[in-house]
């Protein structure tokens, strides 16, 4: 039997989720094993490392891939043109990512050790930057359950490994080691599975697509913004306290980024569902409130569930030595649950193409995020930063909720009841 788009969308919501919420649990066992294994100054090491690399990894893509995504899923027999002329650009970008990686740790005050670590795993992000290209193919034709798949085998490949290498004595080092081995296992698959759908061919020539690169410039600027703010209190956490300060905080971080994984699962599977409704105008002003109103509730259920067993149990899994992450953990989940009643005008801004709306709340919260960060964590250390953290969240949704009503208002994607 055929399914609605609101049935696909709970199915490929469901197989994201599985796979997100899979690697999540391996992700935070591994973790658990990590943290406890290491000192709290070595486990602050290896989130700085963890953090300093992942932060430039937006410039292997800037948008790229969701500009590939968008016009592929509207027609896939376009997908061999598509792969083919932007696959020398993700390749020229990537290595580009990783020497300005290399270049930067140069000069920045981490110790030798962490300085030499963040220049081994940079080779992480020309892998990734290649990946995401071959696993774009899979999202186009909807084969999620391949992206779960993957998503799982690295996160396996990379707990088993680490805890091989943190049994032989090797450290942060170790576990440096087996996050390369592990996206370089993530990088075959996508490639070997993607070309099972699409036999598209390998070009690593530089080729600029002006149609691809003009969409893609507004997605890459905006997830550029809110990469920086989303990570800057952490970012700025490292710079400005020291690397127990940065231990603390790395399982708040982790509690939240569990939501995380269930946010881009829904916003994956409902993308192009969102995208033909509104493109056939079947979506009303009313019913974009209504589904705002019921994530708002699920935000209020994630923080009274927080607030009574989350830090808890939290600090049961890292141990003692941890205990002041619990208060981390409750501020920086009131601002992910108000964070989540963005999802629904995210999604309709995205399919309509007016993605830069939300470059201006973004721009604003830099303006406000960096002094803010400034003022707090030097006084408050982790503390700061997770107050930081929840102010900017809390801003950015109010700012991006209301920005997104009123450019959208007598829209042509909304549905217009007819008059009597």
């Amino acid at each position: 039997m055929s399914q609605t788009p609101l049935q696909r969308g709970i199915r490929d919501t469901a197989f994201l989720f599985s796979g997100n919420a899979i690697s999540a649990a391996i992700s935070f066992v591994i973790t658990i094993y990590i943290a406890r294994s290491l000192s709290l100054s070595d486990f602050g090491s290896y989130i700085t490392i963890i953090a300093f690399v992942t932060f430039f990894s937006i410039f292997t893509d800037w948008g790229i891939n969701a500009a590939i995504i968008s016009e592929g899923q509207k027609k896939p027999e376009d997908t061999y043109k598509l792969i083919f002329s932007s696959m020398g650009l993700k390749l020229l970008m990537s290595l580009a990512t990783m020497f300005a990686v290399i270049l930067f740790a140069l000069i920045t005050p981490y110790s030798l050790e962490v300085k030499a670590l963040i220049i081994l795993m940079s080779v992480t992000l020309v892998m990734g930057g290649v990946g995401s290209l071959f696993s774009a193919v899979l999202n186009i034709y909807r084969d999620l359950k391949y992206i779960s798949i993957i998503q799982i085998v690295e996160r396996i490949t990379f707990a088993s490994l680490a805890f091989i290498f943190l049994l032989a004595g090797l450290g942060i080092t170790g576990v440096i080691i087996a996050i390369i081995i592990a996206a370089f296992a993530s990088l075959i698959l996508n490639f070997i599975l993607s070309r099972r759908i699409d036999d598209y061919k390998l070009n690593f020539k530089p080729i600029f697509d002006r149609a691809i690169l003009t969409k893609a410039v507004w997605i890459g600027i905006l997830v550029e913004l809110e990469t920086v703010w989303y990570s800057l209190s952490a970012a700025m956490l490292s710079g400005l306290t020291n690397t127990t300060q940065v231990g603390l905080y790395a399982p708040a971080l982790s509690y939240v980024g569990i939501g995380d994984l269930a946010v881009i699962a829904l916003m994956s599977a409902f993308s192009p569902i969102v995208s033909r409704a509104a493109s056939d105008r079947r979506i009303s002003k009313k019913e974009l409130i209504k589904y705002v109103g019921y994530i708002a509730v699920a935000g209020l259920v994630t923080v009274g569930i927080t607030y009574a067993f989350g830090g808890q149990l939290m600090i049961f899994a890292f141990g003692p030595k941890f205990a002041e992450s619990i208060v981390l953990i409750n501020i920086l989940t009131i601002g992910f649950a108000v964070s989540l009643i963005t999802i629904p005008t995210s999604l309709l801004l995205n399919a309509t193409n007016f993605q830069r709306v939300n470059i201006l709340p973004a721009l604003f919260l830099m303006w406000i995020g960096v002094p803010l960060n400034l003022y707090l964590i030097p006084r408050m250390g982790a503390l700061g930063a997770a107050y930081a953290t929840m102010i900017l969240q809390s801003v950015v949704a109010l700012l991006s909720i209301s920005t997104a009503l009123y450019v959208l208002k007598g829209s042509k994607y909304f549905y217009q009841p007819p008059t009597a």
